[in-house]
């Protein structure tokens, strides 16, 4: 599929335009994987500074539908059916990256990967998390 990030982007902001109010977009993409930023917002964050655990899930989100749009397009009505992350360490002072992998893609069900940093600090994970996707037939 040769979609590219200014066309997910474009869909994302028609179809969810909250979601791009509150600075979520898609920034890389290839064959089966995809990357998604959240752009700080001192304004959205938790006492403490630390980004909240619902900007990191939707973030993984978000990169696990992206990437799954690598293999079958743009498809709205693909759905999480599932979704686990694990915390690491607080998530603070700057922008989220998402990063969503799949591991397998059947005609129903697509599973994947994500692992999620504080941008320009990739070794060091906030957050990983596994989902799964239904794909309409």
């Amino acid at each position: 599929m040769d979609l590219t990030p200014y066309q997910l982007n474009e869909y994302l902001f028609d179809a969810f335009p909250a979601t791009a109010k509150a600075g979520y977009r898609c920034t890389d993409l290839g064959e089966g994987w995809a990357e998604a930023h959240w752009t700080y917002d001192a304004s959205a964050l938790r006492p403490g500074g630390y980004i909240p655990g619902p900007t990191m899930f939707t973030l993984a989100d978000l990169a696990l539908w992206f990437a799954i749009f690598t293999k079958i397009g743009i498809e709205g009505m693909a759905v999480t059916t599932d979704m686990t992350m694990h915390f690491l360490r607080p998530a603070m002072g700057g922008n989220l990256v998402g990063r969503a992998e799949l591991t397998k893609v059947g005609r129903r069900l697509a599973h994947g990967k994500i692992d999620l940093w504080i941008d320009g600090d990739a070794e060091r994970l906030v957050a990983f998390g596994s989902g799964a996707y239904a794909i309409p037939a």
